[in-house]
This record gives C-alpha cells, sequence and structure tokens, in this order.
C-alpha cells in the first residue's frame, strides 16, 4: 500500500486561494460599507484617473459659477442704480414741463441725489469708478462738485472695465465706467452729461430763462436715451450671466453622474460577490482542515 498525504505544494496554493479569497471578502465589505466602489488607485486605475478628472471640471465649474454670482451682484447692483437715475431723469422732465422757479429746489434735491448714485459703493468699492474702484488719496470719490454745492462735476474714475472668468475661454465686465453713464457718449460737459443738464435746468427755472430751459428739457431726453442703452447693456450681461450658470450646473450634474458611475458601488454585484466568496472560504477551509487531518490512521482504518 502507498501511503499518500497533502503535499506541501498542495497546501500553500490552498491557502493561496484563501487569501485571495479573503481580500475579496474584505474589498467587498468596504464597498458595502462606505458606497465607493473603489477602494483604492489600484482597484481600477482607468476608473480612478477618470474619477479625478471629473472631480477636478466639476471642482473648476463650481468656481466659475461663484464668479459669475460675483459678477452678478455688481451687474445687478449698478443696474438698480441706473433705474433709480432713470427714475430721477423722468422726474425732472416733468418739473421741466411746468417751467416754473418753484421747481428749482426739488430739481437741486435730484441732482445731490444723482451724485450720490454715481458715487455708489458696493462692498467698499464704487460701482461707477472703472478700475478705480477705491479712489485715490487726491480724490475719494470718483465724482466730486468742483465747487459744492452747485458747482461743475469732475470725474476722477477711469474708462476701465473690471473683468471676471465665468470659463476657462470667457470673461465678462462686471461694471460700467461712471463716465460713460453720466457723462454719456459726449463726454463732460455734452448734451449728454446728466449732471450739467440738470444743472443747467435749475439755473434755467431760478432765473425763468425759457431758452436754457428748452435745451436742457431737450438733453434730458438725450440723456434719458443713454441710461436706457446702459440699463439693457446691463441687463444682457445678467441674462448671459444667468445662461452661464444653468449651463455649467447643467454639466456638473451630468459630471456627477458619470463620476458617480465609475465610483459608486453596485450592490447587487457586491453583495452577489461578498456571498460566493463566503461559500468559497467556508469550502476552503473545509478542505484544508481534512488535508491537515490526514495521517497513517486514516488509512488504516
Amino acid at each position: 500500500m502507498t501511503l499518500r498525504t497533502p503535499s506541501t505544494n498542495q497546501t500553500q496554493q490552498a491557502l493561496l486561494g484563501l487569501q485571495r479569497t479573503k481580500e475579496r471578502l474584505a474589498m467587498n465589505q468596504t464597498r458595502l460599507t462606505t458606497g465607493n466602489r473603489l477602494t483604492g488607485p489600484g482597484d481600477d486605475p482607468a476608473a480612478a484617473a477618470s474619477i479625478l478628472s471629473f472631480g477636478d471640471s466639476i471642482e473648476s465649474n463650481t468656481q466659475f459659477i461663484k464668479q459669475a454670482d460675483a459678477a452678478l451682484g455688481y451687474l445687478t447692483l449698478s443696474e438698480d442704480v441706473v433705474a433709480s437715475a432713470i427714475d430721477r431723469l423722468q422726474r425732472l422732465g416733468e418739473l421741466a414741463a411746468v417751467g416754473t422757479a418753484a421747481s428749482a429746489p426739488e430739481v437741486d434735491s435730484i441732482r445731490t441725489n444723482l451724485l450720490e448714485l454715481a458715487n455708489t459703493k458696493a462692498e467698499g468699492k464704487f460701482l461707477f469708478a472703472g478700475t478705480l474702484t477705491q479712489g485715490t488719496a487726491a480724490h475719494p470719490l470718483p465724482f466730486e462738485d468742483a465747487a459744492p454745492p452747485a458747482g461743475p462735476i469732475n470725474y476722477w474714475g477711469n474708462g476701465g472695465s473690471i473683468t471676471i472668468n465665468v470659463t476657462t475661454t470667457t470673461t465678462v465686465a462686471m461694471n460700467i465706467p461712471g463716465d460713460s453713464v453720466f457723462f454719456g457718449p459726449g463726454g463732460q460737459g455734452s448734451n449728454t452729461d446728466i449732471l450739467k443738464t440738470v444743472t443747467d435746468l435749475r439755473d434755467g427755472l431760478a432765473t425763468n430763462n425759457a431758452a436754457l430751459i428748452a435745451t436742457a428739457t431737450a438733453n434730458l431726453t438725450t440723456c434719458l436715451d443713454n441710461l436706457n442703452r446702459a440699463q439693457a447693456d446691463l441687463g444682457g450681461k445678467q441674462s448671459q450671466l444667468f445662461a452661464l450658470k444653468e449651463t455649467l450646473s447643467g454639466f456638473n450634474v451630468s459630471l456627477q453622474g458619470l463620476q458617480n458611475l465609475q465610483q459608486d458601488t453596485d450592490y447587487v454585484q457586491s453583495a452577489t460577490e461578498y456571498a460566493n466568496d463566503q461559500v468559497i472560504q467556508s469550502a476552503s477551509l473545509s478542505v484544508l482542515a481534512k488535508m491537515n487531518k490526514t495521517n497513517l490512521f486514516d488509512y488504516l482504518a
């Protein structure tokens, strides 16, 4: 009779198989517990790279959405200021139509209000100063009365635009330089200069100068047209930013879905694999137990 006992190689192979089964059990248990399909980059290098790429894109888009929100805040407030200026000019038109000296004080009050609107600040920055949003030591305000309380108005801002990135290839100006709004395309002292027009109307009413009142009234129409264009420009920029935000948010939803496909656990698959490996582990342990019990008496029985 030949005595056959388990070889060392057979035992090692069985132990190696058992170890692999335990590793798969641990991996699927982690997947089921955490909800993540990948327990480490080595599980699926290609999927891990895709997950990182999707995450980077989502983070970038989220930052652009924040940038768009910041720009919208300034543009919205700027549009509100322009809308208020339009209301003031419409009231001036009513006062000009009456054409009496009694209206001069109200015109003066509106002039003061328009100057305040021109110097509006948000978060410590002037909205209508170009890129000189903090003013300067010599001229802390973008619009200053050269001879208070009713002298010529000087502009100490500039014509620069403050731009912000809203995609990797797109920038948007989040401001309108003050001179283009309050002095208009003709510039300071022209028939599109709101503040000069208001001063002329006040002087015309105070002195009962019909010719000056008529000129100021005509210029009010021109100034209103310029303000309406500025308001439309601001509204158009806001509409573009809202559309961009919607597009970026949609991209993020799609990217998140793709990332989840790579990252999230397939619970049915993982649970099935876990149950199968439990059966395999139990069978392997049983085989090893029998192999280790084999001795001379098993063959003499």
